[in-house]
């Protein structure tokens, strides 16, 4: 883990990144994380640190596009959107269900042991009248 004296040297190293978190793209603890995750020569910079190869126009991406493109940001929407209301109907709907299976595999089962018992075994020729 990075020491914040050296992540405080790369902002200073890079300016540009200060106008990521007056804008409100950023905060300065996403960008501690990815300097803890990537260091300082990492691809992950590149969309907010400003160098001669790379034009900015082109790849003007904040955290919130990195984010969506793993697919984060969706999931949370997701769930985010989810109304209790809705799973309760979903989760007694299923609960019905797996009781109605319950009932139908149990009654074939009874009917199974039913049959088991009725089945007619012929009285032995030698005894009368259950001696």
């Amino acid at each position: 883990m990075k020491s914040k004296e050296d992540f405080k040297m790369f902002v200073k190293a890079h300016p540009e990144l200060i106008s990521y978190v007056k804008n409100g793209e950023m905060t300065w603890q996403k960008f501690y994380e990815l300097y803890n995750l990537y260091d300082e020569d990492d691809n992950a910079w590149a969309p907010f640190i400003k160098k001669e190869s790379i034009n900015n126009n082109d790849n003007n991406i904040n955290f919130k596009n990195i984010t969506s493109m793993a697919g984060f940001s969706e999931i949370f929407n997701m769930i985010k959107n989810i109304k209790p209301e809705v799973i309760q109907q979903n989760i007694t709907s299923i609960q019905k269900f797996l009781g109605f299976i319950s009932d139908f595999v149990d009654s074939s089962n009874k009917n199974n042991t039913n049959k088991q018992r009725s089945i007619y075994t012929p009285r032995p020729t030698h005894k009368m009248f259950e001696d």
